[in-house]
């Protein structure tokens, strides 16, 4: 059995599943044509409209939906260069020889921890 809504899936879902599942249960919980303020859903028995699973369905559909994006391009996030690099001091060791100036004393040399050698028991 063929239904037309799983042949025309908006391009704007992320999650097709989702949104499948949720068209199904929205299909099948309609208001009622005699009483439009009741669900015609035999589940959903005196039921107001719209029913718990009419709006988990539509909870769902939009929670499979990408939303629209109101801005194109890039944003820019202005950040000050001396307090980025200054969140980063110390966290790394230098590799290459350090070209210290003259005037300035040299850094005290790293820690090693000493290796322990295996004991005989």
């Amino acid at each position: 059995m063929s239904q037309p809504h799983r042949r025309a899936v908006p391009r704007t879902v992320t999650d097709v599943l989702l949104w499948l599942l949720a068209a199904d249960v929205a299909a099948a919980h309609l208001p009622d044509p005699d009483r439009p303020d009741r669900c015609a859903n035999l589940r959903c028995t005196r039921e107001a409209y719209p029913c718990p699973p009419a709006r988990d369905a539509q909870r769902a559909c939009r929670a499979a939906t990408r939303p629209t994006l109101l801005a194109r391009g890039r944003a820019q996030v202005i950040t000050p260069v001396a307090a980025t690099a200054a969140r980063f001091v110390g966290w790394f060791r230098s590799t290459r020889p350090s070209t210290t100036p003259s005037h300035l004393p040299a850094p005290p040399p790293p820690h090693h921890r000493p290796i322990p050698s295996p004991r005989a028991a």
